[in-house]
């Protein structure tokens, strides 16, 4: 075909919620357009977007993968993603690659938990969406009361542009057909109801609409490109991605109505740091130089380490050196490839608004800007907002001597993704891994196990704070003589409780030189030391303020050592008198459930020390609910929720806070803490 332009492409990343059946419609959109000579299947294994070891084993798709193909002068970059709640961050982090969002919905399942958090993800960052009713010639599908939940839901801007018919055996155009009848009623209906929200925003589009006049593709093409960038209008298609009904018309769709890279809305770069932090303004213009962002990478096994990444501005071309973000050292770019699952193509250039990978470059890490011009200032991309890991593990070799090897194999994992975490807990000496959930975690460790490392698990301590609730005094002299010079420091503080969240402050009030100036740095060391060990139970003081009042100190025996060593004593006085409490991290929970069970995991909740924030019936035979819980109380919530619910329940769970533990379980803390016995 003719050489590719930036108008040329349509960007489309395919999320939802488990189920809804992404792969199967990515690959059936792959065949339809001659991208492949066969039509995959996820259960034979043959599906191109599901090619690794673990997605061929359970059957459903772990990591996002990148697929495209060339139809009618046309190319379609696909990126299709996991539709598990704990593999929410793949999918978030292919974002800022696209210009649609699809969001592909299950039609007898309805409105799920991904489907809303992709959805708000979606909506949060001015991506235009659109939404793929899949699975439509299932029986007794009510299309009606599907479009009623959707709206109620999303919006009453979400409205059909086609419509099942013949019992969800075909589909209806309803965008610029008002003839006909369709599985959910009049065409013409339809057809009204959505060129009534679009002509909205444009007046002159509005008085010929008025006046009788039918508006055609050339009329309606540029409007409707407004409400998808503005989220005026959220196109609802309907497909059925294992018959292949309706996958010829979502071809259609993509082609004519979905943004190209022109059309879409910029992506919000940044220059600069800190207060300086402004706009950075860029085009989608093959003739600028080069400006690229990577948003995944991963280890490929033959071609080692490969990052995918979307061209903003200018082309990336093969053996071309660029920079990585601010570093003034180039590096080169040996081949560049597009994407087909596992297959890497090679190619001669990426050309602005398309989408790519390049190998062997250790160097790049994901969401590093790459660029071809050493002027440029430090550009980034804003931070994108991914939930929280809070489900963790505590891991140990099973292997002696595989320690390094496994420490290697989680930081290249890490740099995978952006939803895992490894720390070493220096009051446990365990290593902790974390995900957003068990599946993660076990999908994490079962990956290990493919490459010949195995570990053992057990659950972690949970990360408790420490703080204070009142104001105190402390002091302490330390004193020693053993012969010849002495230690000779003293020092007398007072604690103040700061704001939640506001961390640690240290303040020097001492006047008159009682504490000459060369030692407050000792004082502060010995506090915070206490300060990381903890007072209550082991664990770190957080949100206090500690003002150095007075001391004294003498000419020849002072030294920082005696000062370390009275700040640290005059600190744990202090502490002993300010009423220390310990604090317990509180998750948010959003558990999607039949209605039916409703009942019993509120009931469950309240026994964990939870409190139910809200419901949300939303349509269907599912409810939203909303809580907040001590994460302690709900580290094997999983598995209750699978026995209460037969597997039909899901839950994503979030940091939100920090709050004072009840009175019994502080007792039981401080009861298990065997503080380290100092010399004073």
């Amino acid at each position: 075909m003719s050489k590719i332009t930036t108008s040329d492409i349509r960007n489309l990343i395919l999320t939802g919620h488990m189920g809804a059946g992404k792969t199967t419609l990515a690959d059936a959109l792959l065949f339809a357009a001659g991208g492949s000579s066969r039509k995959g299947t996820v259960q034979d294994g043959t599906s191109i977007s599901d090619f690794e070891k673990e997605e061929r084993e359970h059957k459903h798709s772990i990591y996002a993968s990148v697929l495209h193909f060339d139809y009618a002068g046309r190319r379609v970059n696909l990126i299709d993603t996991p539709g598990a709640a704990d593999l929410l961050g793949q999918a978030i982090a292919c974002l800022p690659a696209v210009e649609t969002v699809a969001v592909v919905i299950n039609a007898t399942a309805g409105v799920e938990l991904v489907t809303r958090r992709m959805m708000e993800a979606a909506r949060s960052a001015n991506w235009p969406r659109l939404i793929i009713v899949n699975k439509m010639d299932a029986p007794d599908v009510d299309f009606n009361a599907l479009l009623k939940q959707i709206q109620d839901t999303f919006g009453k801007e979400c409205l059909a542009i086609n419509l099942p018919t013949r019992h969800g055996t075909g589909v209806i155009d309803c965008l610029l057909n008002n003839a006909g009848d369709s599985d959910m009623g009049p065409v013409g209906n339809f057809h009204a109801a959505i060129l009534d929200q679009i002509v909205e925003v444009d007046e002159a589009l509005m008085e010929t609409y008025l006046g009788g006049e039918e508006p055609n593709y050339e009329a309606l093409h540029a409007p409707f490109e407004k409400c998808l960038d503005e989220g005026h209008v959220i196109p609802i298609c309907f497909t059925d991605a294992k018959s292949g009904a309706g996958v010829a018309e979502l071809l259609d769709i993509i082609l004519r109505w979905c943004p190209n890279p022109l059309e879409g809305n910029e992506r919000p770069f940044l220059t600069g740091e800190g207060a300086d932090e402004r706009p950075f303004v860029y085009h989608n213009d093959v003739n600028r130089p080069l400006l690229a962002h990577v948003f995944k990478v991963t280890t490929d096994p033959f071609v080692g380490k490969l990052a995918y990444f979307r061209v903003h501005e200018g082309k990336a071309l093969s053996n071309a050196a660029v920079f990585i973000g601010a570093s003034k050292k180039p590096i080169k770019l040996n081949h560049v490839f597009h994407l087909q699952g596992k297959d890497h193509p090679e190619c001669e250039e990426l050309v602005a608004g398309d989408i790519g990978a390049v190998a062997k470059v250790e160097e790049i890490q994901a969401g590093d800007v790459l660029h071809d011009d050493h002027a440029l200032d430090f550009v980034h991309l804003k931070p994108l907002q991914y939930p929280t890991p809070m489900h963790g593990l505590a891991v140990a070799p099973k292997t002696r001597g595989d320690e390094a090897k496994i420490a290697g194999a989680f930081h290249k994992i890490v740099e995978e993704d952006p939803t895992f975490t490894v720390s070493h807990d220096s009051q446990t000496h365990e290593m902790v891994i974390r995900g957003l959930g068990e599946l993660h975690l076990r999908l994490i460790l079962e990956k290990l196990k493919n490459r010949g490392l195995e570990v053992e698990t057990k659950q972690p301590k949970i990360a408790y704070r420490e703080t204070i609730t009142t104001q105190a005094d402390g002091h302490y002299r330390h004193r020693r003589q053993t012969g010849g010079a002495g230690q000779f420091g003293e020092v007398m503080l007072r604690v103040e409780p700061l704001e939640r969240g506001q961390g640690f402050e240290f303040v020097d009030a001492v006047v008159g030189g009682a504490i000459p100036g060369q030692y407050l740095p000792a004082v502060e060391k010995g506090v915070r030391e206490l300060l990381e060990e903890g007072f209550v139970g082991g664990y770190p003081l957080q949100d206090v303020r500690v003002t150095i009042t007075d001391g004294k100190h003498h000419p020849v025996d002072s030294k920082e050592v005696a000062f370390k060593t009275a700040g640290k004593f005059a600190f744990r006085d202090a502490l002993s008198k300010a009423r220390p409490v310990l604090l317990e991290p509180i998750v948010t929970l959003e558990v999607v459930v039949p209605e039916d069970k409703m009942g019993a995991i509120t009931g469950d909740m309240s026994s964990r020390r939870g409190k139910v924030l809200g419901t949300d019936l939303g349509g269907g035979e599912m409810v939203t609910i909303k809580a907040a819980a001590p994460l302690a109380e709900v580290t094997q919530y999983q598995s209750m929720l699978k026995s209460v619910t037969g597997g039909l329940g899901s839950f994503a769970m979030e940091m939100s806070h920090y709050e004072p533990t009840p009175t019994q379980v502080q007792q039981l803390v401080a009861a298990a803490y065997k503080p380290r016995v100092e010399e004073e």
